[in-house]
């Protein structure tokens, strides 16, 4: 398992050694909103604090990653939840297709 050291503005993270614990990188925690919004079982769309839940994420990524995917048209907001666009199916489908890509390239090798 690979450890890479992190860089933080204005301070220095205290050495401590590899755990099972690995950061996600942003579009991991854009697919995994899409995937809660997607695979939630409610005709009315899912909420907030379901999304939440889902995908592991405080409030204050919530809302970030939200209005991201908001602004980039991947979910709509129809009054009762939020769902996914066509936009939205699109792009988890594709990264579901590269993960699975990469994934068999490197059983090639």
């Amino acid at each position: 398992m690979a450890y890479f050291h992190l860089v933080f503005l204005g301070r220095t993270p205290a050495r401590s050694p590899p755990t099972q614990f690995m950061k996600r990188d942003r579009v991991t925690i854009i697919r995994d909103i899409l995937r809660a919004v997607k695979d939630f079982k409610r005709e009315e769309g899912i909420r907030k604090t379901n999304i939440m839940q889902s995908a592991n994420l405080s409030s204050d990524q919530f809302k970030k990653y939200l209005t991201l995917m908001y602004i980039n048209g991947l979910v709509k907001f129809d009054g009762d939840g939020y769902r996914l666009t066509e936009k939205g199916l699109a792009f988890l489908n594709m990264f579901e297709d590269m993960k699975l890509t990469l994934r068999m390239q490197m059983q090639i090798r």
